[in-house]
């Protein structure tokens, strides 16, 4: 499971990533360019931070707990995306694949982290 979180992890960033240069070199005019922006920054953290965390041999328990909430926090985005997309006039396909990939990090995120904290004692 360690190995598909970092793959999902990188996914996103790479995703994240391509989505934010297609928005500057495009100019959509539709964008809201630093709502976007905010929350790239947002997922890029998160999914660096559970990389860094995947990394370490045994990540300090603040480190752990910070990533468990974060896994939250990309969840929410990936509820907020899809709704939008689903509830819009404009259907965006992007939005829907960025939501899922957001999901599944966060799932895979909780379950790993979660299951780690639990065996060391670390969330008590």
């Amino acid at each position: 499971m360690k190995l598909a979180l970092a793959a999902a992890c990188m996914l996103l960033l790479l995703a994240v990533g391509y989505l934010s240069l297609s928005l500057v070199i495009l100019a959509p005019p539709r964008a809201n360019v630093p709502l976007w922006f905010a929350v790239a920054a947002v997922i890029a953290a998160q999914a660096v931070l559970t990389l860094v965390t995947l990394w370490m041999p045994t990540p300090p328990a603040p480190l752990r707990a910070a990533v468990i909430g974060g896994a939250l926090v990309l969840m929410a985005i990936a509820i907020w995306r899809v709704r939008a997309t689903l509830a819009g006039p404009h259907f965006e396909g992007y939005n829907l694949l960025l939501g899922a990939m957001l999901a599944v990090q966060a799932a895979l995120t909780i379950v790993v982290e979660g299951r780690a904290a639990l065996s060391h004692g670390a969330m008590h």
